[in-house]
This record gives structure tokens, C-alpha cells and sequence, in this order.
């Protein structure tokens, strides 16, 4: 099984809000791209670039959905995120990939969720309601 389908289900059978669960996921990718960029000479690097790939691309789709509770500007701003990071891997993953710029780009994603996660109940809004991306 793939292993962000692994990571997926894993993260939905947790008792945690979505945001928890996409902060997860984002932090599961990016330590892969850590161990991949500390030994860039192995399969683990290609792996872990697969796997951000994939995890962009769902969010992709996922904002893409009209029924995306997301406003549509902060849409828009994640997914032009998200086309840039998969033109990165797809331009130079067999290449001279970035992987820092990745890596800063994933990490940001975890801090927005995890401040987003914190905000108090009426701060948030009709977002903490939301499913997805």
C-alpha cells in the first residue's frame, strides 16, 4: 500500500480534528524529505518527493472542490503553493531538486494548521467545521 494511503487512513482512524490530521500528514512528508535530504544518494529522497508530490496533488484536488468551505482567496493562494511545489518535483526530481524550498514550504503548511488548530472555538469560525483541505 502507499504510504501516504497508510499515513491517510492512519491519520483518520486518530481522534483528532482534520487540521490535526493534515498537520500530520504534512509532518510525516516532510520528515521523509529530512532523512531523504540527509542521504541523497539513496531511494529515500525519490520516496519522500513521491510522496509530497502526491500529498500536493490531493490538496490540489481537494481545494479545487466547490465544495471547499476554505475562502476562495486563501484557495486560490494554496493551490498556486501547491502547483509550484509539484512543477518543482516534476522539473527535478530526477535532477537538482530543491528540497529545502519543499521542506520550508511543508513546515509552513504544519505552522498555519497547527495555529489555525489553537485558535480559540469562536475565532475560528465556520472553518474548524470544514473537511479537507
Amino acid at each position: 500500500m502507499n504510504t501516504n494511503l497508510k499515513a491517510y487512513k492512519q491519520a483518520a482512524m486518530m481522534k483528532t480534528d482534520y487540521r490535526s490530521q493534515e498537520a500530520n500528514l504534512f509532518k510525516r512528508v516532510t520528515f521523509g524529505l529530512i532523512e531523504g535530504k540527509a542521504n541523497p544518494d539513496g531511494i529515500g529522497l525519490v520516496r519522500a518527493a513521491s510522496d509530497n508530490r502526491l500529498l500536493w496533488q490531493t490538496v490540489v484536488n481537494l481545494l479545487r472542490d466547490d465544495q471547499n468551505r476554505l475562502p476562495a482567496p486563501l484557495r486560490a493562494q494554496i493551490i498556486s503553493i501547491g502547483q509550484t511545489v509539484i512543477r518543482e518535483i516534476d522539473e527535478n526530481a530526477t535532477g537538482k531538486l530543491d528540497v529545502d524550498f519543499l521542506i520550508d514550504i511543508n513546515t509552513q503548511m504544519i505552522e498555519g494548521l497547527a495555529a489555525q488548530s489553537e485558535a480559540p472555538p469562536m475565532a475560528a469560525g465556520p472553518q474548524s467545521e470544514r473537511r479537507g483541505a
